[in-house]
């Protein structure tokens, strides 16, 4: 006795098909947080590498330089720059080490929804911390 398999395909593919979306959504989500990651810590490198420099500069001024350096790398990666943390450790410390910190909201946004089924967060803060040697 044979029976009829007509709508097996399409119950398989009723219940595969949300798995395999949330798949691809989250491999598109890791690769936007890892650009993100990576545009933070290069921001944090460029800030950090002006306040070590050798000149006549105050702290203030260090610290407002770099400050302007973060905020024009994360305006070039359309991140909100009244979002970051920046904080910096170490001014005008001669021989010693400056530590420029970024913190930054980073807000889920494709598996948002999916986050919130299982009752976990749809965002975290991204931290990248770069420590150069002053030249002062």
């Amino acid at each position: 006795m044979r029976r009829r398999r007509e709508g097996q395909a399409l119950v398989e593919f009723a219940l595969i098909v949300p798995i395999f979306l949330l798949l691809v959504l989250g491999v598109f989500e890791f690769g936007r947080a890892w650009n993100v990651y990576q545009v933070l810590t290069d921001a944090a490198r460029e800030g950090a590498r002006l306040t070590v420099l050798g000149n006549s500069w105050t702290a203030q001024q260090r610290a407002d330089t770099a400050g302007a350096k973060i905020n024009y790398n994360l305006g070039q990666a359309a991140l909100d720059t009244a979002a970051a943390v920046k904080t910096f450790t170490g001014l005008g410390v001669a021989a010693g080490e400056t530590t420029v910190t970024i913190q930054y909201p980073y807000q889920l946004r494709w598996i948002q929804s999916f986050m919130g089924w299982t009752g976990l967060q749809a965002s975290f803060s991204m931290n990248t911390s770069i420590t150069f040697r002053n030249e002062y």
